[in-house]
């Protein structure tokens, strides 16, 4: 079983824990992994526009 993480909570994690490393910096390993992910989520959105912009390109040029 795979969950699902929406950009809005890794967003709302990505707050807390860094709300959590102020307090104690032994929570960094936890942002930075939460940071990670909101990179690949971002990317992963990047490819995704870029795939429909080049599609989008040839189906108009067809």
């Amino acid at each position: 079983m795979s969950a699902h993480v929406t950009l809005a909570e890794l967003q709302k994690m990505h707050r807390m824990a860094a709300a959590l490393v102020v307090a104690d910096p032994v929570y960094l390993p936890v942002f930075e992994r939460i940071e990670q992910e909101l990179a690949a989520y971002e990317a992963k959105d990047d490819a995704v526009s870029r795939a429909r912009a080049i599609s989008a390109r040839y189906r108009a040029a067809a």
